[in-house]
């Protein structure tokens, strides 16, 4: 059973108040790390907003001081008696700007889109090496015809050349996957990111290798990577949200799954958006079977995702 674009839809108000969604994302993504926060951690979360609209590594390196000035004051007009003993030296000033820094990653997914937008650049490249360059070409060139082992040969001559061509191993990777040689897959995929940690196509499909060989743990754990680096893409969301499925966490699977449709819906992607309106298809109906339609209800409500059931009972 699969349900139509009519039967599925979001509110008007979700699709054009995509600002919504992403402070959900936000906070989505910080549930597990607002317990217990340091004054560092404070500090660090109450700056984010400052550098939101910020589009070179430049403007954030000119606005980090203000920005994190400006944040230690509200922290401590919140709890003075509490946080002040660590500002009453020059040292403990210096000391907070540095362990704030160091967390600003970790905290503000504007700093951490504008550090990997600048390292995909640097990664997602061709090699300076020639004869590299031109062993990938005809990597790929293999590839696009199926000839799967010869586009690992070229592959590896040109990982060989330059050792640190991130797209040479990715593709490399790819031609195993494709011979379902996972294994050897994976371990192209590990030795990109060992290069560049934060390569979308490497975690991705990393997620995707573990999920054909049912090891779900290692699959969400990828998943969850992608969407704490990539937030405002939809994949991890969408693949967590079949993970989380298979692992009976339904609440998690259907708000990841929300999440990503309502990504798919505001971009306009009929492919991915057929796929996002079947899986949740899927997940009403076994949910409807296990008597739990209380649950897809309450977290559908949340997102403005609603499902004409009637129509549905007759298709």
């Amino acid at each position: 059973m699969r349900y139509s674009p009519q039967n599925i839809y979001i509110c008007k108000k979700s699709i054009t108040h995509m600002k919504h969604l992403k402070v959900f994302i936000i906070v989505f993504l910080l549930a597990t790390c607002i317990k217990a926060q340091t004054f560092y951690e404070k500090v660090a979360i109450k700056s984010c907003d400052c550098f939101s609209s910020l589009e070179t590594l430049q403007e954030l390196e000119d606005s980090v001081v203000d920005c994190v000035s400006a944040a230690m004051s509200r922290v401590l007009n919140e709890n003075p008696a509490d946080e002040m003993e660590i500002l009453n030296t020059v040292d403990g000033v210096n000391v907070a700007f540095e362990e704030v820094g160091k967390l600003l990653y970790s905290y503000c997914y504007s700093v951490r889109r504008l550090i990997i937008n600048e390292k995909e650049s640097e990664f997602y490249q061709l090699s300076s090496n020639q004869k590299a360059n031109e062993h990938y070409s005809t990597g790929n060139y293999f590839m696009d015809k199926g000839d799967y082992k010869k586009s690992i040969s070229e592959f590896k001559k040109a990982v060989k050349i330059d050792k640190n061509f991130v797209l040479a191993y990715d593709h490399l990777a790819i031609s195993y996957r494709r011979l379902e040689k996972f294994k050897q897959a994976l371990k192209y995929y590990q030795k990109s990111m060992d290069i560049y940690p934060e390569g979308y196509l490497a975690i991705l499909n990393t997620a995707v290798i573990y999920s054909f060989m049912n090891d779900y743990d290692k699959s969400l754990n990828y998943y969850n990577f992608l969407t704490y680096l990539y937030a405002d893409d939809p994949e991890g969301y969408f693949g967590a949200g079949k993970i989380l499925f298979l692992k009976s966490d339904y609440k998690n699977a259907l708000e990841n799954v929300f999440i990503a449709h309502i990504m798919y819906v505001n971009t306009n992607n009929t492919d991915y958006i057929k796929d996002s309106e079947y899986l949740i298809s899927l997940m009403y109906k076994e949910l409807k079977e296990k008597g739990m339609l209380d649950l897809f209800n309450e977290v559908a409500e949340k997102f403005n995702i609603k499902i004409n059931e009637d129509e549905n009972q007759n298709q």
